[in-house]
């Protein structure tokens, strides 16, 4: 009979969300929505391409092609429209900036020994290239995008992969920090003992709610402080505020 999950224990690893979470989005991420939408045969002020952005709204967090594939209902122009959504976000990146605070909690994890990782949607090439953007190309353990059998949130793929490749004890000892429902669920189904929504994402605050979650913080500038609070023990509360 194996072990329950330490949730008492120290955190040793925090896994981050990428964009709106760390990096503020500044509607950057719909603006390449928009143009993979446009790139699929719809225009904006149609009630088609409405219809569509709604429905990238409703996944927001899951993997790009997932997204374009549900709305668009087609794969292979669903696979045409993600190659444009990377290269306006691959444009974007030299104007990307850190959530404010992030890179001094990032500061305070590393000299608290704390491992972290970070998790994205994003394809490899858009990840790598918005972390270099940021000086972040090696502040991280571990850095993963879905890719192949590889599922994006809400699956628990990316967060376990990285639990494994880093050798955490156990997944008790594990927090992720997230600024979408699907990350949040991604967390609770990986079993990590602290679940943490971020509303820096610009989520609305029902979706964040009604996902399993520990904590509900403003932004990741707020992450030090749950670390050295009182843990939650298993529990997955509607709210922590």
């Amino acid at each position: 009979m194996s072990s329950p999950p330490v949730h008492d224990a120290d955190i040793q690893l925090v896994v981050f969300d990428l964009m709106g979470t760390l990096i503020i989005d500044d509607d950057v991420v719909n603006r390449a929505y928009g143009r993979a939408l446009e790139q699929a045969g719809l225009r904006p002020g149609q009630d088609a391409f409405d219809q569509a952005m709604a429905g990238v709204d409703a996944l927001r967090g899951r993997p790009t092609l997932v997204v374009l594939t549900s709305v668009l209902g087609d794969a292979v122009v669903a696979e045409e429209a993600t190659w444009a959504f990377d290269d306006s976000i691959l444009e974007e990146t030299q104007n990307l900036k850190p959530v404010r605070g992030a890179q001094e909690v990032l500061a305070e994890l590393g000299d608290r020994h704390i491992l972290t990782a970070v998790t994205t949607s994003f394809t490899p090439e858009v990840r790598r290239a918005a972390l270099a953007a940021l000086g972040w190309s090696e502040m991280f353990a571990a850095a993963l995008s879905a890719r192949g059998t590889r599922r994006g949130h809400p699956a628990p793929d990316l967060l376990l992969e990285a639990i494994l490749k880093l050798r955490i004890d156990s997944v008790g000892q594990v927090a992720i920090v997230g600024d979408s429902a699907a990350d949040l669920e991604a967390g609770n189904r990986a079993g990590a003992g602290l679940v943490i929504g971020v509303r820096s994402g610009g989520a609305p605050e029902h979706s964040l709610a009604s996902a399993p979650h520990t904590h509900l913080i403003d932004s990741v500038a707020d992450l030090i402080g749950v670390l050295d609070g009182p843990r939650i023990a298993g529990q997955r509360r509607a709210s922590d505020r």
